[in-house]
């Protein structure tokens, strides 16, 4: 039940990247843009999925803590400075983008906008640097210290999300708007973005940390990442859509069955079977929260469905 669960997680925190990502994409791209009827024209496109696409982060934190409350306490105890600033971004971002149309003034919100999408892309990258290097638990299993986060390899990891998502948001707006200008971003920052992810996978392999139990699967993963974001000028939208949901399950498949390593005492480390609730609670989740997994699949389905033609010209519909 708790190898089920974990896999419900992983679903939901890839429906996160690959489509949370756009929000972040297009708001790092918004100070790029020239124009308030064009930057309101980019927010548009991603309008009608919007908030669609961040329920998934909803979703994913509401199963962490309820089957999954150790990983959710000793992660955020690891990297408590990264998640306050990340749920700051995320509320940021999403207050910025509804007000920013309701004043005379939208330049501060535009800001405010670029810079959270950047701190969201930034910080989800550095705790899936934190989840491969392993955090400092102890025999009383909890965690003591940032040490994490004076890697740079964790930091190098960030950068890499940073560059997949800016592809991905520049590879929507090429489909979506029919943009040339970013139709030629994604041509030059997509072999880029390839690049980094190979690097730092290639770090993550010469530093072996314990915790990767699986090596051969995640630098493979990664690999797939880097093609996928590198052919995103050819085949757009689609290839960045893979390449940002990848990160999720090379992280995942490198190290699992271990959730959490502890790089100071070995007997410390967090497997999924020691993470999870008791099993009456994962029971009953599995009647209660499960169900509703089809319908928000659905739900976000229909959603893209309707909203599939291309914005055309200026709306105040949405933003």
């Amino acid at each position: 039940m708790s190898s089920f669960w974990y896999a419900i997680l992983g679903v939901l925190l890839v429906a996160y990247f690959a489509l949370g990502g756009l929000d972040q994409g297009v708001a790092m791209l918004l100070a790029t843009i020239r124009g308030n009827d064009e930057r309101r024209r980019a927010l548009n496109a991603i309008g009608p999925m919007f908030l669609g696409n961040e329920v998934w982060i909803v979703g994913a934190i509401g199963v962490l803590v309820a089957a999954f409350p150790r990983v959710e306490g000793e992660l955020f105890g690891a990297a408590y400075p990264v998640i306050a600033v990340t749920v700051l971004a995320l509320l940021l971002l999403n207050a910025s983008v509804q007000l920013r149309s309701r004043g005379r003034r939208s330049g501060g919100f535009d800001l405010v906008i670029t810079v959270s999408g950047v701190a969201l892309a930034l910080g989800w990258g550095l705790l899936l640097g934190v989840l491969l290097h392993g955090a400092p638990v102890t025999a009383d299993g909890h965690v003591h210290g940032f040490a994490p986060l004076a890697d740079p390899l964790v930091w190098a990891t960030g950068v890499a999300n940073v560059l997949l998502v800016l592809t991905h948001g520049a590879a929507f707006l090429s489909w979506r708007l029919a943009d040339a200008r970013m139709r030629r971003t994604v041509r030059w920052l997509g072999p880029v973005a390839a690049g980094v992810v190979l690097l730092v996978a290639g770090g993550w392999w010469l530093s072996a940390p314990d915790g990767i139990r699986n090596p051969l699967i995640g630098t493979l993963l990664a690999v797939a990442t880097a093609v996928a974001v590198g052919v995103a000028g050819r085949f757009g939208f689609a290839a960045t859509l893979v390449a940002c949901a990848l990160p999720v399950l090379a992280v995942a498949s490198a190290l699992y069955p271990t959730v959490l390593a502890s790089t100071v005492d070995p007997g410390a480390t967090v497997t999924v079977d020691d993470a999870a609730a008791g099993g009456d609670t994962l029971r009953l989740l599995a009647f209660g929260a499960a169900p509703l997994l089809p319908v928000l699949v659905a739900v976000q389905v229909s959603c893209w469905w309707l909203f599939r033609q291309r914005e055309r010209v200026p709306t105040p519909l949405y933003w």
